[in-house]
């Protein structure tokens, strides 16, 4: 069997093992293994630790503010490189200082190079300040964060820049073996390292969860970081032993699997953030996170240099990484549309927004250039390199402007400070960046075309192409700068902040309809947060009074008498699945006097005979029955479909409500209700109660005891004695 298939399997087995104990628990290690977490990351390294804060919010301010540095220097580099391939003549006036210049490979490995760790930086800055917000608003060990940023960087610093330098003065023999070892040992080993302390960190943080409850970015960092160690180890092994397909399948994962996790973990804290709204689809959801560790993603392709099968499987698994794209950005920019109004006012989660619009059609791109250079046809030239750069700038420039925007000022516990900028910012990051690389492909495809047509006189003139690419690009490193200025003005801002020691809920209000049944898990992936309002179904005012459930605090303005032992509930709260939102429909028709044949005239809009989960959802938000989630309705429609077709008929919805009304005793039209005859009226007047008069409102009783002749002034407590003893 091939390599590949054998590290893929443990890989996967790995990510799986993972995401289950994530999700359920170690049981009663947890607390011992937390404890132990904790010391480690307190007291190791000695002395070094203690250098750094540990406040809350901290070490995601120092990820962030690291990755902001190493992203303007990213934007400045990239700027150089496309302008030194419209004059490659441009840096010569420095070799008076010792300028050595090639032909540009150095530096395109450079800003490649600090490209990423700009990118990395910024989304995990970003994602750990969603895990904090799931747990207890701070990180396990803030200290511990800060320190593993600074040493990260003093590492990536030492290979991209110390060494080049170092060996520009010293002679040594086999210097490209020695500087390959050196660059080896610090970018796979010494982050590996790095890693596994966030990695900990990470994990004893999300363990102060509340019981039952999940977050999607955590789970996304979660399988980001041990994508990553795993893919460091397979890439020591592969280069030690000179095993080509275990380093391809590193390069996959490190190069495919954790930007694209990274990139939908922040995504996927911004945008519901920002909309206060649920995630839109728990199955383009579930699509996303699985598919996405189980195929070949199409950007920063190689050749596999591998056999037939390899090749084949390798194909088709890239094309399938279509599906989990289109599946998470589908689903992000559906839920963006639930309020899109404070989506386009909030710069991240705008910045997030277009990141993910944007996705897809880079991914298609990356998809054809990249299945050229998986099978080693190389028949489009540099375009896979351009496309690759141009995501990584554009929706990667994007998604780091997201976290610079939104979870910064969350860390720092302060406003965004120039909201307008920040705009600006991240509409120039992606005009520059999406027209820089489409002017780039033209130039690709012209020099193609004059290689294709076989004469050997005419010579492609890609000279103008590059310059207009660095005008557009121009603006990229414009909106880099003014990205770190507006970090720099919220960092130090007096506009404080209260969301971040509030705990201030995604989702500001959330109905659950009478009788729903749900858990905390369940609340928390659809973006309800802490102090998340919920709304416990509707205020229903009637002749006969409001139940208990009904009645909001707000509508009291002196005591409110405690209700008696005895009370009853409403039985529809007793009811369970789908059941309970029929017997709400039932009731509906029953008070509109409507049947069910006009109901489902009313609701079947294109008079097909059959509706489907859309034209119900809809039906039940017009009755009041309540707004439900796709999954919620989908369930409810494999309930009442007998033939399950997927789509709902008449007889098939009668046959359904009248089942309801046998098992539940719904009530029929013919029966007599509260306002049916003033002589019920007089009935009900007649047998008033302490514990009937308790579930009043106070304007109710007011209303009563203006009827009886009693005093109508004093609490409500007073008004309920005098009608009583009337």
């Amino acid at each position: 069997m091939e390599p590949v298939f054998i590290s893929a399997a443990i890989l996967l087995a790995i990510l799986v093992i993972v995401s289950y104990y994530v999700t359920n628990g170690i049981g009663t290690m947890g607390a011992p293994m937390r404890q132990f977490a904790l010391f480690l990351m307190n007291k190791a390294p000695v002395g070094l630790v203690d250098l750094f804060k540990d406040e809350p919010g901290s070490g995601s301010r120092t990820w962030i503010k690291y990755g902001t540095g190493w992203f303007l220097l990213a934007a400045i580099c990239g700027f150089i490189g496309i302008w030194h391939k419209y004059d490659p003549t441009a840096l010569d006036s420095l070799a008076s200082i010792g300028w050595s210049y090639d032909d540009g490979s150095a530096l395109s490995d450079f800003t490649s190079s600090v490209m990423g760790i700009a990118f990395t930086y910024l989304l995990v800055g970003g994602c750990l300040v969603a895990v904090s917000r799931a747990g207890s608003n701070r990180l396990a060990s803030e200290a511990n964060a800060s320190m593993v940023a600074v040493l990260y960087t003093a590492s990536m610093a030492f290979s991209l820049i110390l060494i080049p330098i170092i060996f520009n003065f010293v002679d040594i023999t086999d210097e490209q073996n020695v500087r390959d070892l050196i660059t080896l040992m610090t970018t796979y080993v010494v982050s590996s390292l790095l890693f596994a302390a966030l990695l900990m960190n990470v994990l004893a943080t999300y363990s102060t969860r509340g019981e039952g409850t999940s977050s999607i970015t955590a789970w996304f960092l979660i399988m980001a970081v041990v994508a990553k160690l795993v893919a460091n180890m397979y890439h020591l092994i592969g280069e030690a032993t000179d095993n080509s397909q275990m380093v391809w399948l590193s390069e996959r994962v490190l190069d495919g699997w954790v930007p694209l996790a990274l990139m939908f973990a922040l995504a996927y804290h911004v945008i519901p953030h920002a909309a206060k709204a649920p995630v839109w689809s728990g199955s383009l959801l579930n699509a996303n996170m699985v598919l996405l560790f189980v195929t070949v993603p199409p950007f920063f392709m190689t050749e596999s240099n591998a056999g037939e099968l390899l090749q084949n499987v390798g194909a088709l698994l890239l094309t399938f990484s279509m599906l989990p794209l289109f599946a998470g950005s589908i689903n992000l920019l559906a839920t963006a549309s639930a309020n899109s109004g404070n989506v386009l006012k909030n710069p991240g989660a705008l910045s997030a927004t277009l990141a993910m619009f944007l996705l897809p059609i880079f991914a298609v791109g990356s998809y054809f250039t990249g299945m050229d250079t998986l099978t080693g046809t190389d028949k489009m030239l540099t375009m896979s390199t351009t496309i690759d750069e141009g995501f990584m700038y554009t929706v990667g420039g994007l998604m780091m402007l997201s976290a610079v925007f939104s979870s910064y000022p969350l860390a720092a516990g302060r406003k965004l400070a120039d909201s307008s900028r920040g705009n600006m910012a991240t509409w120039f990051m992606m005009f520059g960046g999406l027209t820089a690389t489409i002017t780039m492909l033209i130039g690709d495809f012209t020099e193609k075309a004059v290689l294709d047509s076989g004469v050997e006189d005419v010579v492609a003139s890609t000279s103008g192409f590059y310059l207009t690419a660095a005008a557009m690009f121009y603006l990229v490193a414009i909106s880099v700068v003014m990205a770190t200025l507006v970090l720099i003005r919220t960092g130090t801002s007096s506009q404080k902040l209260e969301e971040l020691t509030t705990g201030e809920s995604d989702v500001e209000t959330y109905t659950l309809v009478d009788g729903t049944t749900t858990t905390i898990q369940q609340l928390i992936g659809r973006g309800v947060g802490l102090n998340t309002t919920l709304v416990i179904g509707d205020t229903v005012d009637d002749e006969g009074g409001s139940t208990v459930i009904a009645v909001s605090a707000s509508l009291h303005n002196d005591e409110v008498t405690e209700f008696p032992e005895e009370e009853e509930v409403d039985e529809v709260e007793e009811i369970k699945g789908p059941d309970k939102q029929l017997v709400m429909l039932a009731d509906y028709l029953n008070k509109t006097g409507q049947s069910v044949f006009e109901f489902f005239k009313s609701i079947d809009l294109d008079d097909s005979g059959n509706i489907d989960g859309f034209e119900l959802q809809q039906a039940l938000i017009k009755s009041d029955v309540g707004e439900y989630p796709p999954w919620e309705v989908e369930a409810l429609v494999s309930a009442i479909d007998l033939d399950k077709d997927g789509k709902l008929n008449l007889p098939e919805l009668s046959i359904a409500l009248a089942q309801i009304a046998s098992n539940y005793g719904a009530p029929k039209a013919d029966e007599p209700t509260s306002d049916d005859s003033e002589e019920s009226e007089d009935e009900v007047e007649s047998e008033h109660t302490e514990a009937s008069l308790s579930k009043l409102k106070k304007a109710e009783l007011i209303a009563i005891a203006e009827d009886m002749g009693v005093a109508t002034t004093g609490t409500k407590s007073d008004l309920v004695a005098a009608i009583l003893g009337a």
